[in-house]
């Protein structure tokens, strides 16, 4: 991959620094100290593709990682009280979502509001490490909009996709589900896990 060569093949000098996740570009590198998730402990990634949340006119990008053999992680840097985390993903495959949540609960979930406690019905195969018995919702039709594309640079696609999310954790707040409900009713579940900044063993700076 593209970025094996730029951490094994010819040193140039970049024009930029990394020195916080924010800063993160296309083609840039990020590796993680070890961690409970076998995916993610000790693991290379390169930023393959930018795209970008808005909520209340906010810009967050979320960046999507791909390490040596295609395997995709979503990262997003969030903040609560003042202090930042990062937000490590997985999508959870359509055909998989009623293996986690029947219809029943994701009714539930999207009806009852926050408060709403659900137990995942079961944990699929490549996601069991990313997955915890009980969640209850904290966040209730939040409204945001998505869009393809870095929306800090220019390539940003003009076309915005509104959604209402709600977002369920456990009670260590380490563990979401985050439920994303498009205006179109199409329904995208993502098992996140959050993790301290520190716990990023180094960036380096891609092709610029």
């Amino acid at each position: 991959m593209s970025f094996f060569k730029n951490l094994f093949g010819a040193k140039v000098k970049p024009s930029r620094t990394l020195s916080h996740p924010r800063d993160l570009r296309l083609g840039d590198i990020i590796k993680f100290k070890f961690l409970s998730q076998e995916d993610l402990s000790g693991k290379t990634f390169e930023i393959s593709q930018i795209n970008t949340y808005v909520y209340d006119n906010e810009f967050y990008p979320e960046y999507i990682l791909k390490d040596q053999s295609s395997n995709i992680i979503y990262l997003m840097v969030e903040e609560e009280d003042g202090e930042e985390y990062l937000a490590l993903s997985k999508k959870v495959t359509k055909s998989k979502i009623s293996d986690i949540l029947p219809q029943e609960q994701l009714d539930k979930i999207l009806k009852k509001g926050t408060g709403t406690k659900v137990k995942p019905a079961s944990k699929p195969e490549g996601l069991e490490e990313w997955l915890v018995d009980s969640y209850t919702e904290t966040d209730d039709n939040v409204k945001g909009s998505y869009t393809k594309g870095d929306a800090r640079v220019s390539g940003a696609s003009n076309s915005y996709q509104e959604f209402k999310s709600h977002t369920l954790v456990d009670k260590s707040d380490t563990y979401a589900l985050e439920i994303e409900v498009y205006s179109s009713n199409e329904i995208e579940l993502s098992a996140t896990i959050y993790h301290e900044i520190s716990e990023i063993e180094e960036m380096w700076v891609g092709n610029d």
